[in-house]
């Protein structure tokens, strides 16, 4: 994750809950018998409005401000990640910010308006957390509930689920890119599903909140181990939970067409629905090939997002130039114009 952690610090500068237990000590059911929205899950199916749907999209980094939503229409963007840096002090509703750590942060509320504008879901996402001092905790590849902030992150996390509870389009995901990238630091998979009900049954405390919650994978949310493992004890007791993997090296080196659509396939078979959370083209080392991945995930129908919407030429991941054109830099494979094409195909 070292390549795409320096953009998000190097953007950054550049810009300057838990469930109730009942006398027998049995988890609460969270599960109702009706859910009221325009989105939902059913099984491993998507639904919008009672039809299976997949969507394309991209993560995007508007908290630091507004991006062109006529370009992101030209693109043919129906979903959006969006990257929230520094949560603690994120501003939900408002005017824009100067937080702790200098940096300016535009409020969520704006940057769901500004996605409405194309009829795109939005996706909240947390990526860290700065204490009162300014200093940034990247939240990649950490044990969720072992951090010193743990309680006060859910806290405003279920701000998050009061504030946008009844729209439908808005999904909160609980963490990005949770636990060692090779299974260390004290992980396990009971770990990951104790840290998952925690975290969503946080969001469900909040009265009203039906919409989509999303959940990432282990291995820095690389990985479906855990999710085939222990997925079914979360959705026990959950209702609209939607599954999220991260395809870099763990999927697209040393594997084929067939290999990851054996996967994907495997995983909605056991009742699991899942999001492409993020796919880019570099990660922690050199170049990696994405066209073999792409194809999979367009014939499983996957909604997959791309990182990153971002006009810079010179990052490998970023979709555009600086003029807003698809970023082929003679280094990343062509990558603007290959997940363009994915886009609008």
């Amino acid at each position: 994750m070292y390549h795409k952690l320096s953009i998000i610090i190097i953007l950054s500068v550049m810009v300057i809950v838990s469930c109730s237990r009942d006398n027998s000590g049995m988890e609460e059911s969270f599960r109702i018998d009706e859910i009221n929205g325009r989105f939902k899950i059913e099984g491993a199916l998507l639904l919008e409005n009672e039809v299976a749907k997949h969507y394309k999209g991209v993560n995007a980094l508007q908290t630091f401000g507004l991006g062109d939503a006529d370009l992101m229409s030209q693109w043919n963007v129906e979903i959006v990640r969006e990257f929230i840096g520094n949560l603690r002090e994120q501003p939900i509703s408002g005017e824009p910010i100067q937080a702790s750590d200098g940096v300016w942060y535009h409020p969520l509320e704006e940057i769901v308006a500004n996605n409405r504008k194309g009829n795109r879901i939005t996706i909240l996402c947390p990526f860290g957390w700065v204490n009162e001092e300014g200093q940034r905790t990247l939240l990649t590849g950490l044990n969720p509930s072992s951090q010193s902030f743990y309680e006060d992150y859910k806290s405003k996390m279920r701000a998050l689920a009061d504030h946008f509870k009844d729209q439908s389009d808005v999904w909160l995901e609980i963490w990005n890119e949770p636990y060692h990238w090779n299974n260390e630091k004290g992980y396990s998979h009971d770990l990951w599903i104790n840290d998952m009900k925690d975290m969503v049954n946080n969001l469900r405390s909040v009265d009203g909140f039906q919409n989509i919650i999303v959940v990432p994978g282990n291995e820095q949310g690389q990985s479906e181990d855990a999710i085939l493992d222990k997925g079914k004890e979360l959705l026990k007791e959950q209702y609209n939970i939607l599954f999220d993997l991260h395809a870099y090296e763990k999927w697209l080196l040393n594997s084929t067409e067939n290999e990851i659509t054996d996967r994907i396939q495997n995983i909605n078979n056991q009742g699991f629905a899942l999001i492409i959370g993020e796919i880019g083209t570099q990660n922690v080392g050199e170049i990696m090939p994405v066209q073999h991945f792409l194809d999979a995930v367009q014939s499983t129908e996957t909604t997959t997002l791309a990182w990153l919407w971002n006009l810079n030429a010179d990052d490998n991941n970023a979709l555009l130039t600086n003029e807003g054109k698809p970023n082929d830099n003679g280094i990343n494979d062509g990558w603007g114009h290959k997940f363009l094409e994915f886009l609008i195909n």
